[in-house]
């Protein structure tokens, strides 16, 4: 290649990634950097809960309310132990990076009303103006009542893969959404560029399917001494997240004697975009559909089931050789946790490696020993 010609295509590179850069910049700025307009009293609707934000100013006012509706001492200074008390009512509040605040209520919560198909909560607060009085203020917290919470997530798992199918979420409306997708919490894409990430994103009709190859977009984890693999996905649009997140058992070509399997806990509907990290969900119920002998585990973060492999384990013979077996499982579980108005389902398909079967495997060093045998008498 002569020198003209290579310094052409040198600049043409530099341009194009130039190019790449500044449109991946620019998305990225649409994305994560707007910052959403609020005022004092905006209502953010969500599937389990509606958020109103409350400037500092005022928010001696919300404990005034908070302190003779609940008949608890509120303690503004410490909001991790004032949202132990107010969890009982399916309330909490948290600061927001500007030190204002962000008041959450559960839809099933304390003294909220449903009327015309909303649900509404009265809140009577006071701006203090000097030491000896303030001005009241009324805020209405109203969002529409959703009648189906998306609730179901099946995970797929082979040695190569992983696919994750959830149902499209909408907003409270029933509007359609834009979503990106977001990985890992900081690199964001459009949907259409979800190769960008190692990934392919399918809208079949009620249902959206997230898939990819193992390798490229799952990260290790460690869940009560078990290893496995996380995706760490969500869909983004605006003020809204979605969890696509789910994890898959490590690769392994035998199985043992129990099966664990890890559920990462969370919302399953739509949820504040950045949310909350001190929100925790608390196990209330757990029913497998394939057998009633499992232990349960949690932490933090997981749900653990500890099942007899024996009472999942299935067999099929490997396309690609019908002389290979593999080993595969399906186990259906619902959960319901302390916090959260609906019921989880979630469906867990494993396929292992293909192997030997055991008898082929044995036929095959007894004929081995028996060969040696024979090698052996002849010398």
């Amino acid at each position: 290649m002569d020198q003209k010609r290579f310094g052409i295509l040198f600049t043409t590179i530099v341009l194009q990634c130039l190019i790449t850069r500044n449109v991946m910049s620019n998305q990225e700025r649409d994305w994560v950097g707007a910052k959403a307009t609020v005022t004092e009293g905006d209502v953010a609707c969500f599937s389990e809960y509606m958020d109103m934000w409350i400037h500092r100013a005022r928010i001696d006012g919300l404990g005034l309310w908070l302190s003779g509706a609940l008949r608890i001492q509120v303690n503004l200074a410490s909001l991790d132990q004032l949202n132990l008390q107010l969890s009982a009512c399916g309330f909490s509040l948290h600061k927001d990076p500007d030190k204002n605040f962000i008041f959450r209520v559960s839809y099933t919560g304390c003294f909220v009303q449903q009327q015309h198909g909303f649900h509404v909560l009265a809140l009577n607060l006071v701006k203090r103006i000097n030491r000896f009085g303030g001005r009241p203020h009324s805020f209405i917290m109203t969002c529409p009542v959703v009648s189906v919470v998306p609730s179901r997530e099946r995970v797929q798992c082979n040695p190569e893969f992983i696919q994750v199918i959830r149902q499209v979420p909408h907003d409270n409306w029933n509007n359609e959404l834009q979503w990106s997708l977001s990985l890992s919490d900081h690199l964001v894409v459009a949907v259409e560029d979800a190769s960008l990430i190692q990934m392919n994103i399918v809208i079949n009709g009620p249902d959206i399917v997230a898939q990819g190859r193992r390798s490229d977009i799952l990260s290790p984890v460690e869940v009560l001494d078990e290893e496995a693999e996380f995706l760490a996905l969500k869909l983004v649009s605006g003020q809204y997240a979605y969890s696509m997140e789910a994890v898959c058992p490590n690769v392994t070509t035998f199985m043992a004697e129990e099966t664990v399997l890890h559920i990462f806990k969370r919302r399953m509907g739509l949820t504040k975009r950045g949310g909350f990290d001190s929100e925790r969900l608390t196990v209330r119920d757990v029913s497998v559909n394939q057998t009633n002998n499992f232990t349960v585990h949690e932490t933090g973060e997981f749900v653990s089931l500890v099942i007899p492999t024996t009472q999942i384990l299935q067999t099929k013979a490997c396309a690609d050789s019908k002389q290979l077996l593999q080993s595969f499982y399906r186990v259906d579980v619902v959960l319901t946790f302390k916090e959260t108005n609906h019921k989880m389902h979630w469906t867990m398909e494993n396929t292992l490696p293909c192997t030997v079967p055991q008898h082929s495997l044995a036929t095959l060093i007894l004929n081995h020993q028996e060969w040696f045998t024979h090698c052996q008498l002849q010398q």
